[in-house]
Parts: C-alpha cells; sequence; structure tokens
C-alpha cells in the first residue's frame, strides 16, 4: 500500500483529499502538489484499500486516478456512490464518450481525461473543495434530542446507555436533518435533495439503504426503531418513543 499522510498546518480547518491511484510517479507528484496546498493527502494505492479505508478518513474530495488496465476506477466510484456524498473527481486516459458517459452514470462528479496539468489539477482540487466546505459538518450544530447525542466534529453519535458510532458522512447528514425537526415527517424527495445536496445522485431505494444502516447501528431493535420511524408513503420522521 502506498500511503502518505500529509498535515500542514493553515488557519481554521484543513481540508482532506483522498487520493487513489496506482500510478506512482503522478501519484507522488499530486501528493506533493497537495502539500504545497495544506491539504491533508491519504494515498491508497487500490479499489480495495480505499473502500476498506475512506468511510473512516471521511474526506472532503476523493481523487481516482486510473493507470492500469487491471485498476477500475468506475467500479470504485459506483461503490464509493453508494456510500457517501463526498464529491469525487475521476482522472483517466480512456478518451471515449462510452466511458466518460459510463462515469458519470457511476456516480463521478467531474470526469477528467489525462494528460493534465498541474496547475489546472490544483484549479478543480479547489473548486471542489469549495463546494464542499460550503457547509462543512462541523459548521453544524451539536444536537440532543430524546435519547441521542450528535457529534458533527466527529462525525458519530452517543445513544443514552453511552455507546457511541462513527457515522458516514451520508449517515450524518442524514440524522442531523431528521433529529433537526422532531416529530416532523420529511418527504422522501426533501430529504433527497437536502442530504444528497448539489450531487442530486440520491433515490429512495439508496435512501432507504442509509435508513436501514443507521438503525442498525442507534437502534436496540432495527426491526423495531426507537428513533427512526418511516410513515407509509410520505417519508421518515425522529421521534424517540421512549422519551414520550
Amino acid at each position: 500500500m502506498i500511503e502518505s499522510n500529509l498535515r500542514e498546518t493553515q488557519t481554521g480547518a484543513r481540508a482532506k483529499v483522498l487520493l487513489v491511484s496506482d500510478d506512482y510517479i503522478s501519484a507522488h507528484l499530486w501528493c506533493n502538489l497537495l502539500s504545497e496546498m495544506n491539504i491533508d493527502t491519504t494515498l491508497l494505492s487500490s479499489p480495495a484499500e480505499a473502500l476498506s479505508a475512506w468511510l473512516e478518513l471521511i474526506p472532503d474530495l476523493i481523487v481516482v486516478d486510473m493507470y492500469s488496465s487491471e485498476f477500475d476506477g468506475v467500479d470504485l466510484v459506483r461503490q464509493m456512490r453508494e456510500q457517501g456524498v463526498v464529491p469525487i473527481m475521476l482522472l483517466t486516459a480512456i478518451n471515449n464518450e462510452t466511458h466518460i458517459l459510463e462515469a458519470y452514470q457511476a456516480g463521478v462528479d467531474e470526469c477528467v481525461v489525462k494528460p493534465i496539468s498541474p496547475t489546472l489539477f490544483l484549479a478543480k482540487v479547489r473548486a471542489w473543495l469549495r463546494r464542499s466546505w460550503s457547509m462543512p459538518a462541523e459548521s453544524l450544530d451539536v444536537l440532543n434530542v430524546g435519547g441521542l447525542h450528535l457529534d458533527p466534529t466527529n462525525r458519530q453519535v452517543t445513544t443514552d446507555t453511552e455507546e457511541t458510532f462513527k457515522l458516514t458522512n451520508l449517515e450524518f447528514r442524514l440524522l442531523h436533518l431528521l433529529m433537526s425537526h422532531p416529530g416532523w415527517v420529511l418527504s422522501t424527495e426533501d430529504i433527497v435533495q437536502k442530504v444528497w445536496g448539489y450531487h442530486g445522485n440520491g433515490d429512495s431505494h439508496l435512501l432507504k439503504n442509509v435508513v436501514y444502516r443507521l438503525r442498525r447501528k442507534i437502534d436496540p431493535d432495527p426491526g423495531n426503531p426507537r428513533y427512526i420511524h418511516t410513515e407509509a408513503g410520505l417519508g421518515y420522521k425522529y421521534q424517540d418513543l421512549e422519551a414520550q
């Protein structure tokens, strides 16, 4: 595994970029450039490593750099997009419309055909970081509603039994939205719009999967939920039944 954690201090929170690349030369070029921008960078060399690590890293931007034919960057994007809304930029040397369309259908936010100059690479990274930081989790309020304590800075939730669970970006934003409106029934369409934001890649099936994962983390009996309740034909609401 190629791994480089470049930690430079800047005013305020530091941006985090996950770079997934099997091209040793270009990967270290990108890392050096990001280091000069004072960005915390984690470099992984394979899709398998990225899939096992990225949810814990909680990056602000993911850059996938395809090099060898064995590196399936489009499939990696597809699997990541099923679990999170972090912006993903794909670098590829395959310059045909079918491949590029497949990448966008998989959920990539920008597909860049290589070669790309260092100057343009940095410009694109800056642009995506500006978007992903438009509402950083750390700027959201800590919530104490019912039996849950939601900590935006660490993206984790603590129950009234003192159990603490780390949340993915999607799980955190969904729970924060619901806990911010206790007792309100929020429609699937509203939730998708607010949680997925400008990415627009959410749908009702994916939302159900995120709700399912959240319940398995925070509910003692996910089949009989205490916190997140389904309103048939309408949407979901947060209501702590034991606090009533």
